[in-house]
């Protein structure tokens, strides 16, 4: 069997591979690259823009000390849900991930709409950074140059950033992995740099406002929609157990690494931009799409265009960039499985001979993402709609692959597990219900065009699955492979 295949002890035994299912895995299967650091790169880079901008929405509605606590329990929720999937991920180390992990679990329709769940979280965050760092870029350029029309700059260098990304993946996954990983060392840098320039800038008392939670508890509520950006897109790391070397250990340690990192690189943020800005309510528009450079020109007003101001807001584009290039890997991965599996059209499973990346799936939704960014030219609210959209689906999914994990530990209770999420039962079960609460939470608070449009995405890709693909699924994809066996 080709080393691109799938482990074989791991979930397919090459001994019961037909001819053609064999010559279909060869022709669909991706490279193994990477390790733990690389996944650990993947993991805070595809996050880490949460730190730049659509977080901030909640400081503005909830104080300082409702966000910090809509916060908290953002970070607890994330680092449970990254144990459990782990678990997951690990026994079924497919580029389609949810949608494997729901097609083994109960069939094909729950693989759809874990796979299309996971995959319209990925799209909108990837449409709402590229945008927000066409907004990053246009400030730096503000601080250059006078007289420029900050709309026109922002869509040209989002489209940029959509044109550059798109061809870095398409080189391979071994290139942007290595360039993943410095971006992520430079967005920390980035955020470091902030933190010791806010130094002179603190107050503590800004955090004591009266009340202390300026909103009560309907504030915190409030909050979480938007303290889920801080932390969103961290399962897109599941989406490489396919390409991981060893994924039984890189896929553990490489997300627990990462969000430990995050968590840190969060309460550190929080607490340098709210004590540091003068105003916090300035600082928590949610139409700001770059918070941080705006506390940092507060704390130091006479260096507005100073080459250290300029310096790292630069620097800080490493942060938008690496999770734009974390968010397209996860669309186009997500794309391509369910393309290549045949739950959307075939033509997404399509694989660069020589490269062996999902040359179609990063070509086609690169241009999509390119539409929503020139809407966002027009609309003030793209970035924030975009922001809610992704978070809300990931949410769905969220339960819906923990239900999956106890439906399999039922099933299937000697399907190879080289990873157990630890403190079974209880930590799958604490992600469902705070996970519920959250989505519950955004049925009560979030804009009514973030429901209806979530309503018509599930809408149009349940009416394809149940039209057309239910019939027409592929039966040597990987995911259907390990699921026909035990069906």
């Amino acid at each position: 069997m080709s080393e691109s295949l799938p482990e074989p002890n791991v979930v397919i035994d090459a001994a019961t591979l037909r001819p053609e299912e064999r010559q279909y895995l060869d022709e669909h299967s991706l490279k193994k690259p990477m390790g733990t650091a690389q996944i650990w790169a993947l993991g805070v880079g595809a996050v880490i823009t949460g730190e730049y901008f659509g977080w901030n929405g909640g400081l503005g509605v909830a104080g300082p000390t409702g966000m910090l606590i809509a916060s908290l329990f953002v970070c607890v929720l994330y680092m449970a849900w990254v144990l459990a999937l782990s678990e997951l991920s690990v026994a079924m180390p497919f580029a389609g991930g949810p949608l494997a992990y729901g097609r083994r679990a109960v069939g094909p329709w729950l693989g759809f709409v874990m796979g299309w769940s996971m995959f319209l979280e990925s799209l909108f965050a990837t449409i709402g950074t590229a945008i927000a760092t066409g907004a990053y870029t246009s400030f730096i350029l503000n601080l250059l140059f006078d007289g420029l029309h900050p709309g026109l700059v922002t869509t040209a260098a989002a489209l940029v950033t959509v044109a550059l990304f798109a061809l870095l993946q398409w080189i391979g996954a071994k290139e942007q992995a290595k360039i993943m990983e410095w971006m992520t060392y430079g967005a920390i840098i980035a955020l470091v740099w902030f933190w010791i320039a806010c130094i002179p800038g603190v107050k503590i008392e800004r955090i004591l406002t009266e009340p202390l939670l300026t909103d009560g508890w309907a504030g915190v509520l409030k909050a979480i929609p938007y303290a889920i950006w801080w932390l969103v897109i961290i399962e897109s790391v599941a989406l490489a157990a396919e390409e991981a070397h060893e994924p039984h250990r890189s896929i553990p340690r490489g997300l627990m690494y990462a969000q430990i990192t995050l968590i840190v690189l969060v309460v550190l943020t929080w607490f340098f931009a709210v004590t540091a800005g003068n105003d916090y309510k300035k600082t928590g528009d949610a139409t700001v799409l770059f918070p941080l450079p705006m506390v940092y020109r507060e704390v130091w007003p006479d260096a507005a265009h100073s080459p250290h101001l300029i310096a790292f807001s630069v620097l800080a584009i490493c942060g938008m960039v690496a999770s734009y290039n974390g968010m397209l890997f996860a669309v186009s991965r997500q794309s391509f499985a369910m393309g290549r599996a045949g739950y959307l059209p075939s033509i997404l499973g399509h694989l660069h001979p020589v490269r062996r990346t999902p040359d179609v799936s990063i070509g086609i939704w690169s241009l999509v993402i390119a539409g929503f960014v020139i809407w966002g030219y027009f609309n003030e609210a793209a970035v924030l709609i975009a922001v809610l959209t992704c978070n809300l689906t990931a949410l769905i999914w969220y339960v819906l692959a923990m239900v999956c994990l106890f439906v399999l530990r039922v099933k299937e209770p000697h399907m190879p597990r080289p990873y157990k999420v630890p403190l079974y039962p209880f930590l799958p079960a604490a992600v469902i219900v705070m996970s519920l609460f959250a989505a519950l939470v955004y049925g009560w608070l979030s804009q009514p065009v973030v429901l209806w449009l979530t309503l018509a995405m599930y809408a149009i890709g349940l009416a394809y699955f149940f039209g057309y693909a239910r019939t027409r699924l592929a039966k040597a994809a990987p995911e259907e492979l390990t699921a026909q066996r035990i069906d």
